[in-house]
């Protein structure tokens, strides 16, 4: 079954968006003009003729130097619940993970050494060098089912973890999704909320009617509910194209998410930083070992 199939039973009925044809190309970044988010723009930030932000917060930064800093595993989690007989081989393996396995990753995890950080500490070490802690990791959760806020989130509060959750807004406070009392509540409490687009649809597919829809509505709704900043997005079954980046970075996003450990565009690193699906068979050891793979990446 595959993740679309999956989504769309889910769904039950939700209308979704379809997508128009046809996207502008995205224009290179000067070599020796590299913006302070490594995407081409200043995020607000004015620049001297020799590209220097002038910013007190925001450097600059090379995109090779931002590669060679995008170093900190990040995984991916969908949904925290048993399974039952109708989940597929595929469903079990990728996008559910039973409570008490979720509980034995994130207990291996920690037990590993790792710390839980956000994407705007990682996107200050990739930009600024800011330093991280000696072993940083991003655990993050695709789509906005219930069981997330009602269950990974206590699993992670009683750890003292951190989570960023990338919410599609369609199926907001419909049956089995996230309700808007849910997401204040787990931004309250200082995780992060980010985009997932407004109904799942591949990014790819996208065309010119499609970039408000799902870019920019999406993040103010969601920085409206949570009242949050949200500047970091995660792309629908890890897809991504060149002509979505320009819209991403004019919609107000600083890091995006794949879902494959393929290399970064060398032009635009911090709109498609690399991210590993988590898989709920690993055991403890599987998933610490995971990790440092991810690092050495």
């Amino acid at each position: 079954m595959s993740r679309r199939t999956v989504l769309g039973a889910a769904l039950g009925g939700v209308a979704v968006f379809t997508a128009a044809c046809g996207a502008p190309s995205i224009p290179a970044d000067p070599a020796t003009k590299a913006d302070p988010t490594g995407q081409g723009g200043t995020s607000g930030a004015p620049t001297t003729p020799e590209g220097t932000a002038t910013s007190g917060a925001a450097t600059n930064a090379a995109p090779a130097d931002i590669i060679a800093r995008a170093t900190v595993p990040v995984l991916c989690y969908h949904q925290v619940r048993p399974w039952t007989g109708d989940d597929s081989s595929y469903t079990k393996q990728a996008l559910v993970i039973p409570p008490e396995k979720h509980r034995e990753h994130l207990d291996a995890i920690k037990n590993a050494g790792y710390t839980t950080i956000t994407p705007d500490q990682y996107l200050a070490h990739m930009t600024q060098g800011a330093q991280l802690p000696a072993k940083p990791v991003i655990l993050s959760y695709d789509d906005g089912k219930d069981n997330q806020p009602e269950v990974a989130f206590a699993d992670l509060s009683a750890r003292g973890m951190t989570g960023t959750w990338f919410i599609m807004t369609v199926v907001i406070g419909n049956d089995g999704w996230t309700t808007k009392d849910q997401i204040k509540q787990v931004a309250d409490a200082g995780h992060v909320i980010g985009s997932h687009t407004w109904d799942h649809h591949d990014v790819p597919k996208y065309g010119p009617k499609d970039w408000a829809t799902q870019f920019e509505e999406p993040r103010a709704l969601l920085q409206k509910i949570s009242g949050q900043p949200v500047d970091t997005f995660a792309y629908p079954n890890g897809a991504w194209s060149e002509a979505a980046l320009p819209h991403l970075a004019k919609a107000g996003y600083s890091t995006a998410f794949q879902l494959e450990e393929k290399p970064l565009d060398r032009t635009h690193p911090l709109l498609t930083l690399r991210r590993a699906l988590a898989v709920s068979t690993w055991t403890g050891d599987e998933v610490a070992g995971k990790l440092q793979t991810l690092a050495k990446a």
